[in-house]
């Protein structure tokens, strides 16, 4: 048993020996009917946020009336970064893209521009230069392993936050459509809810009794996509065509937004400004730290089985290359999307419904089809709608349609998190109070309560904040939760119900490591058994891994309400990077 490398480059190293025997089956494994469907789907929720955030920043990055950043480069830059993940990186079912928090802090860099007085994409190019040397730096000094401390109560709660995020976009998108024509409003909403609930209830089918078993799985696999291109449809059929509702904006031809050249003039600067740069470059490097990490956990969770292993370094390094070429280009960095990550994973793995003693029906994992075609075939249609036929078919889909798909995005991500079923379990009869989980049992509920109260009341206040000019600063909030929950809660909270509440474990998950190098299982053996680093031995052991054993916020993201969980879940520390100072 090989011990985990130290020293300089050792994490990436050690990641590229343990993907590295599985490149070749990750292109063979991707010849599957399923990957078709994944394809399809994380193309229609990647493009939609992509869509929505560059509405944003056109119109917040106007220089003399002009955007400087538009639709094509968040496309493009979405495409590009994509393809090289899909084929460079070391976890390739992991999805990146442009997030909510990065046109946050784009529209910050272009304010701090304005205010300097200095041209906005120089100062914007070397923000993303001094972030991709630090990404680099930390990848190659191993610091991802900090990752290790971050518990399930941080990731469920940036999970849940991301959920109540696109359901609030949906909704105030929706809602605001009722400015116009009432006609035109009542039929924005009817796409947006309809496309959500058709979504969630053809997601759902194999829950269904009606069909045979491969028809159940051929309508859950393609059900969100159906939705979408369904009421794509339905404001072209008949009387809806006279109808004007709002469609998605873009440019009519391939090309920069303003008009410039494609590669920024890096000497178009002065020295002081190109230094001043080193500090909202450090801020994207914190926020995808943890935002990335987090996004790669969720993707790998215990949940899903996954055999082949995890990058957290290398993926890191290749991120920060990334962030080296959008900086040089003017374009938006991209890092891990949640909920796209873990949606990616549930929408190739293979799932069987049990019923249970109590008649209840449950979604257990069977196997999850690991590949990189599916993550490469959504950029390439991502990369394609960037050209001139495309641009204009782009332009015929109903903004309302996209807010539906924002909803089911968030609607999905609630089943599997256990922050999420806490709450719900505050409303429900106490003799129909159910879990899979096995804390329901091992902690008393008015402990329960309380922790739920008070996480609950941080991320309504973190949620409050992303509602702020001081909403580029939420990641740094959610990560300031990992010593409140380590260092603060043990004084309100015995160890036993932390351990409890932080593990989640299911009554027949069993322990293995995902590493592929056997440090988690050589470290369990030391200990005793049991989880690789149990609760209250984890600071000695170098990390709470054992927190993240259920991270997922988005595992069961099949709608019809039922839990996706593995069949033979063989995973103990869910992929987590060595723990500090392997």
């Amino acid at each position: 048993m090989e011990a985990p490398r130290k020293g300089l480059f050792g994490g990436m190293l050690a990641d590229l020996k343990r993907r590295a025997p599985h490149y070749i089956s990750d292109w063979v494994d991707g010849f599957h009917p399923k990957i078709i469907a994944a394809t399809l789907f994380m193309y229609f929720t990647s493009i939609a946020p992509a869509i929505t955030f560059s509405t944003v920043l056109d119109t917040a990055t106007k220089v003399d009336g002009v955007s400087q950043i538009g639709a094509v480069e968040v496309l493009l830059s979405t495409a590009i970064t994509g393809a090289i993940f899909s084929i460079f990186g070391g976890q390739p079912l992991c999805i990146v893209g442009v997030t909510g928090p990065v046109s946050i802090f784009t529209v910050t860099v272009f304010t701090m521009a304005k205010g300097l007085g200095v041209n906005f994409l120089p100062f914007y190019a070397w923000c993303q230069l001094w972030a991709a040397l630090m990404h680099v730096v930390l990848a190659m000094t191993n610091c991802c392993t900090l990752i290790s401390w971050v518990t399930r109560y941080s990731c469920e709660t940036f999970g849940f936050l991301i959920a109540v995020i696109y359901l609030y976009t949906g909704i105030k998108d929706l809602v605001s459509y009722f400015g116009s024509d009432h006609t035109s409003s009542l039929l924005q909403l009817v796409l947006g809810l309809g496309t959500a609930w058709l979504a969630v209830t053809l997601t759902g089918a194999r829950s269904w009794v009606i069909m045979r078993k491969w028809a159940r799985n051929l309508v859950a696999d393609y059900g969100a996509t159906f939705a979408i291109i369904f009421f794509t449809a339905v404001p072209y059929m008949g009387k809806n065509a006279d109808v004007d509702i709002e469609k998605l904006d873009v440019p009519e031809a391939f090309g920069t937004t303003s008009g410039r050249s494609w590669m920024v003039d890096l000497g178009a600067l002065p020295a002081w400004a190109v230094f001043l740069a080193i500090i909202p470059g450090f801020i994207l490097t914190v926020l995808f730290f943890f935002d990335h990490n987090v996004s790669s956990l969720l993707a790998q969770a215990p949940e899903f089985g996954l055999k082949k292993g995890t990058a957290y370094h290398w993926d890191f390094f290749v991120v920060g290359l990334q962030i080296l070429l959008t900086g040089l280009l003017g374009i938006p960095p991209v890092n891990g999307l949640i909920p796209q990550a873990p949606l990616h994973t549930a929408s190739l793995a293979e799932i069987d419904v049990v019923k249970q003693p109590d008649g209840k029906t449950r979604e257990v994992i069977t196997h999850v089809h690991e590949q990189r075609v599916s993550n490469l075939l959504q950029a390439a249609l991502i990369g394609m709608m960037v050209s001139d036929p495309l641009l204009k078919v782009l332009g015929l889909i109903p903004k309302a349609t996209l807010d539906g798909l924002f909803l089911y995005m968030g609607l999905a991500s609630f089943p599997g998190n256990q922050f999420y079923e806490r709450v719900m379990l505050q409303f429900t009869e106490p003799a129909l109070r159910d879990s899979h989980h096995a804390y329901l049992d091992a902690v008393p509920f008015p402990v329960i309560r309380r922790y739920t109260a008070v996480q609950f009341a941080l991320l309504v206040a973190i949620f409050l904040i992303t509602l702020t000019p001081a909403a580029m600063l939420f990641p740094v909030l959610i990560a300031v939760l990992v010593p409140l929950r380590r260092q603060v809660f043990p004084r309100y909270y015995s160890p036993a119900h932390l351990a409890a509440l932080d593990s989640g474990g299911e009554e027949n998950t069993h322990g293995k490591d995902l590493e592929g190098e056997g440090e988690d299982a050589e470290a369990k053996a030391e200990m005793g058994g049991g989880e690789p680093f149990p609760a209250g031995e984890a600071a000695e052991a170098g990390g709470d891994t054992a927190g993240l054993r259920h991270r997922t916020a988005s595992s069961g993201v099949r709608g019809g309400g039922a839990e996706v969980v593995p069949v033979d879940s063989k995973v103990a520390a869910a992929g987590a990077p060595d723990g500090p100072g392997s």
